[in-house]
Order: C-alpha cells, then sequence, then structure tokens
C-alpha cells in the first residue's frame, strides 16, 4: 500500500510516498480502507518531529474517513470515520491507503456527507467538542468568545456553542476575517488587533463578560481574555501557536475566581475521539452542525505539497485515496 511513511522528522517538503505492507488486524480491530485522510497542523507537527514521544520510522497521518474491509463480519463495509491523539503520533497514522484500528476507533460516519468532507472533521471538532463542552461546560444562554474564530477549530466551536444555544462572540485579527464571519449566526464579531477589544466583549456581553473564552492563540491573549470574563467565568487554552509563557495578573484571578483550563486533544486516543464523533453524527446529519469547508483535495503523490499549504495556513486540505487498490 502507499503510506506517508517517515524514517527520520524535517520540513514537509521532504516527505515521500513509501510502499508498505497492508497491515493485519488482531483480535479485537478492524481494518479500514482510507477513502480520505485530512491534514492538520499537528500532523505537520508531527512530520517535524514537535511530538518528543514519537517513534521513527511510523506512518503519519491523524484524521480519516473509509470503509471496514476486514474484522468482524457485522462490521465489514461499514463506512466510518475517526480520529486519535495516538494516531501518527503514537502509532501508524492514517495518511495510507489502509489502517488497522481498535473496533471502537471507527464510527459510523454521517450518512449526508461525502468522505473528503468527513475527513477534515476530526480535530477540528473533537478540539471544539473538549473545549466547549467538556472542558467549557458550556449552557444555553452563556456568552462564548471563540478566538482564532475563522480557523478550522474556531469555526467548529462556533458551530458547537451555537448548537447548545450559547451566544457567541467571535474574536478575529483584520477587516478580511471579520467579513468571513458576517453570514454567520454570531452576536458580535471583535477585532484583537484594534484597541479596545476587551471593553468591546465586555460591551457585547452586556457589560457582564463572557462566561468562556477559547484560546487558540496562546500567550499573548491570555491575559486579555482572562480580563474579558464574568467573575467565575472560564479560559480555555487549548495552542500555543502565539507563545508559550503568560503573565497572569493572580490577585484579580483568584479574587474574581477565575479558571484557567488546558486542553491537549492528543491525550484522546483513537476510541477515546470515536466516542466523541459518534455524538456528533447525529448533529451533521440533522444539519445542526456544518462540516468545514474542504479547500483543496490532492493525492498522496502530492502530500508534500498538501502539508505545505496546511503549514502556511491556505485553507483545510485533504488526501484522497479515490482509486484505491483492489
Amino acid at each position: 500500500m502507499k503510506a506517508l511513511r517517515i524514517e527520520r522528522h524535517g520540513p514537509p517538503s521532504t516527505l515521500t510516498v513509501s510502499d508498505c505492507p497492508v497491515p493485519e488486524p488482531k483480535p479485537g480491530q478492524i481494518l479500514v480502507r482510507i477513502e480520505a485522510s485530512g491534514i492538520n497542523p499537528s500532523d505537520v507537527g508531527s512530520v517535524q518531529g514537535r511530538f518528543h514521544e514519537s517513534p521513527l520510522p511510523r506512518i503519519v497521518g491523524r484524521d480519516f474517513a473509509g470503509v471496514v474491509v476486514k474484522g468482524a463480519e457485522a462490521l465489514i463495509g461499514r463506512k466510518v470515520w475517526g480520529s486519535g491523539g495516538d494516531l501518527g503520533i503514537l502509532r501508524d497514522g492514517t495518511h495510507a491507503e489502509f489502517v488497522c484500528l481498535p473496533e471502537g476507533a471507527a464510527v459510523p460516519r454521517p450518512k449526508n456527507l461525502s468522505a473528503e468532507q468527513c475527513a477534515v472533521i476530526g480535530v477540528p471538532y473533537v478540539t471544539a467538542y473538549e473545549a466547549v463542552i467538556s472542558s467549557g461546560l458550556v449552557e444555553p444562554d452563556q456568552w462564548v468568545v471563540v478566538s482564532g474564530a475563522t480557523g478550522s477549530v474556531g469555526q467548529a466551536a462556533l458551530e458547537i456553542a451555537g448548537a447548545f444555544q450559547a451566544r457567541l462572540v467571535a474574536l478575529v485579527r483584520g477587516a478580511e476575517a471579520k467579513e468571513k464571519l458576517a453570514s454567520r449566526k454570531i452576536h458580535e464579531v471583535v477585532r484583537v488587533d484594534e484597541p479596545g477589544w476587551i471593553g468591546a466583549i465586555r460591551e457585547a456581553t452586556n457589560g457582564d463578560g463572557a462566561d468562556l473564552a477559547l484560546n487558540g492563540v496562546g500567550s499573548t491573549l491570555v491575559q486579555g481574555l482572562l480580563d474579558s470574563l464574568k467573575n467565575g467565568g472560564r479560559q480555555v487554552v487549548y495552542s500555543i501557536a502565539g507563545g508559550r509563557e503568560a503573565p497572569v495578573d493572580l490577585l484579580s484571578f483568584y479574587r474574581r475566581r477565575l479558571s484557567l483550563i488546558g486542553l491537549n486533544t492528543v491525550a484522546l486516543d483513537s476510541v477515546a475521539c470515536g466516542r466523541i464523533l459518534g455524538k456528533l453524527t447525529p448533529l451533521f446529519e440533522s444539519g445542526t452542525l456544518r462540516p468545514l469547508p474542504v479547500d483543496g483535495v490532492y493525492s498522496i503523490d502530492q502530500a508534500a505539497q498538501a502539508f505545505e499549504r496546511t503549514a502556511s495556513g491556505d485553507g483545510k486540505v485533504v488526501l484522497s485515496f479515490s482509486n484505491p487498490p483492489g
């Protein structure tokens, strides 16, 4: 089978396609023929060697949509999707024509979405679900600030928080980003690159502040988002792209009973991610949640180009295995 198997870490430009044996499922496992596999920034980081616990050699890739071809008889032929913090990081992943998984890791995918649409949902929506629901504990009518709202996780967070009847403030950078969100059901779009953005959030939330703030940027937003919260509010941090160390006004922090919560979805293995995607499937099928746009489809032979596009932040792209081996 064709696979993105790396022998050493390096830039995406060094990626080449390997010819690997098709894995054989063990008891309790299934073999999935991959139809499409999304590329995430964490996949780029995996290739570059940012996950120090990752073994070599390994096949990279976290997200997928495919069909079960071996395993329990009742599962064969099932169209499935999945993701996992272990996939492509701690073990062989999904940027290949086949992958072996535990039975619980591949759940029936939404019937109304294409394989390519399903393949780019995993990491963004799992992260957003964990940030908004599991860690953020959002309730109807609560105010949620979503930073990086035009990114994949940001868009997913807006969808999930909106589906749970939260009131939304999108935090973006630049006039173009603000325009991209004009058609969404968002109560306010605030530009973080303009002065007074903290006050703008407070004004949007009727002067009270937000109940929950999602920080997908890092240290540069930590204190500002804490200042934008109401007393007893909480901030969930799931990325350090904008820096890893942040000074915090601890006096204000403890007197206002604020919470700062870390979220690492790499700690969620493929079975845990399967459970989350199983909860989201009926919401996609009902139209309550919208899939992310697929901005580019590449063959595995174009993987280096696809990875470089992901590294540049130019949209959500997918590897398609449209002509699998028989």
